[in-house]
Parts: structure tokens; C-alpha cells; sequence
């Protein structure tokens, strides 16, 4: 993806080019053959820049506004300003997407999920 979705800025790059070694970095060229500043992502395992975003909100958005309410379940990449070796986290998440809803909807959605997963823990 190229989109960070909740314009946070951060996405995460993905790519398999030894990004160590800048000399080795295949360059973009132009249609003319002339080296250009960035990078030629063509050649890396995705053929073009590829990101993590922090989001699968994208989505949900639309299918929330054609479908009602929606959830998305899915990993989540997080970055936060440390010098620690846990700099980048992952973990899944729900995102439930609620097209015009307001927060006193929102706030009950998120009540009844908790009831429901509180209550099926119970239960078994």
C-alpha cells in the first residue's frame, strides 16, 4: 500500500533490496535511459515501492458506507520514537468501521462487543 490511512505518516517499507549497501540500489532512469534520483523499485520483490501501513481502515471505510457497520480483524504495525530494540511492534487488532455514526454510537458499539467477548469467555 501507499496510504497511511488514519494520516498518522507512518508506514513501514518492505522491500528485499540490500538497502545497507547504497551503491548496490538499482536507480530509477527515465525514458531516455538517465539516471534519475530514486530508486528503480521494478526490480525489488514486489516490482514497485511497497509499505506496512498502521491501518486496514481504508477498506472498511468504503464496504462501511455500502454495507452498514463492518469490522476489520487483521496485524497492525506500530512505530514509536524509542531507541529500544521494541522501536516496531505488531499486534492484531478489531477496527470496526461505522459509517455517520457519533461517539455516544460508537461508545455503545464498543460496550456491546466487550459484553459479547466477556460473555462467551464466561460461557465456555
Amino acid at each position: 500500500t501507499a496510504s497511511d490511512c488514519e494520516g498518522a505518516g507512518e508506514m513501514f517499507r518492505v522491500t528485499t533490496l540490500d538497502i545497507d549497501d547504497v551503491a548496490s540500489l538499482p536507480r530509477a532512469k527515465d525514458d531516455e535511459g538517465k539516471e534519475l534520483a530514486g530508486v528503480d523499485y521494478a526490480e525489488d520483490f514486489f516490482g514497485k515501492a511497497a509499505f506496512l501501513t498502521v491501518s486496514g481502515q481504508l477498506g472498511g471505510e468504503t464496504h462501511a458506507c455500502a454495507l452498514g457497520d463492518v469490522y476489520t480483524f487483521g496485524p497492525t504495525f506500530r512505530a514509536e520514537n524509542s531507541q529500544t530494540t521494541r522501536h516496531l511492534a505488531e499486534f492484531w487488532m478489531v477496527e470496526p468501521e461505522m459509517a455517520f455514526a457519533d461517539l455516544t454510537s460508537a461508545m455503545d458499539n464498543a460496550e456491546a462487543m466487550l459484553k459479547a467477548c466477556v460473555g462467551d469467555v464466561i460461557e465456555k
